[in-house]
């Protein structure tokens, strides 16, 4: 395999209900970029399969025996070259949802989500970026206190349209390829944002911005897929 030939991410599937992995085999199916080429029943299963195999992205389960997705999640970032990890729970909780985010995790989806959501959560965090599902960060954002004195910064037209991708989890280079600007003006305007909202992370400063009442779909020339 050459450097330009294409390469599908590595997904492994981690659940220990056959059902859902039988699901999530078919949702992966119906996309040439993402390839489920290992699945394991917990998080002891999950980590024989990522060192024997090439792995990008880990989508797994909270909830299994033996080993749960949260203490998989810390002993994978223990490793020199740890994979993307999604987590994927039926029980949505905001302690589970922080425990994840704040543990390296790139992502926390419902299992009840679309399919499409679910591939969509994958694909993003394999790029790079934070994916939470919207029931998920509005509870979050709902639950956090007013800040009326707390008003939105002044945003360029630049700032908003990067800002506004950010609130829907992608990457420097997705959001450099969609607007056309070069990766590194986009983190550029990400370290500003950050600083300007006072924020300590990327998701940090999107539930910042949505609490003080930022509106992605408000902003201008946002293209749409």
């Amino acid at each position: 395999m050459t450097d330009l030939e294409f390469r599908p991410t590595q997904l492994l599937v981690v659940d220990d209900d056959s059902l859902v992995l039988g699901s999530l085999r078919r949702y992966f199916a119906t996309v040439d970029d993402i390839e489920v080429v290992a699945e394991a029943h917990n998080g002891v299963d999950a980590l024989r399969a990522i060192k024997d195999l090439n792995i990008d992205t880990v989508l797994a389960d909270i909830h299994m025996p033996e080993m749960d997705g949260l203490t998989l999640l810390r002993e994978i970032q223990k490793l020199e070259q740890p994979p993307t990890f999604v987590a994927m729970t039926a029980l949505d909780a905001d302690e589970t949802m922080l425990d994840v985010l704040s543990n390296g995790g790139a992502a926390y989806v419902v299992k009840s989500a679309r399919a499409s959501f679910i591939i969509d959560t994958v694909r993003q965090a394999a790029a790079g970026g934070t994916v939470v599902s919207s029931r998920s960060l509005s509870r979050l954002i709902g639950d956090l206190p007013d800040r009326p004195t707390r008003k939105l910064p002044e945003l360029s037209n630049p700032e908003a349209r990067v800002l506004a991708m950010l609130c829907d989890g992608l990457s420097n280079a997705v959001i450099a390829q969609k607007l056309g600007y070069a990766e590194g003006t986009v983190k550029k305007h990400v370290s500003t944002l950050i600083h300007r909202f006072g924020a300590s992370s990327r998701l940090n400063l999107v539930v910042i911005a949505l609490r003080r009442g930022f509106i992605p779909e408000d902003v201008p020339g946002i293209p749409h897929n």
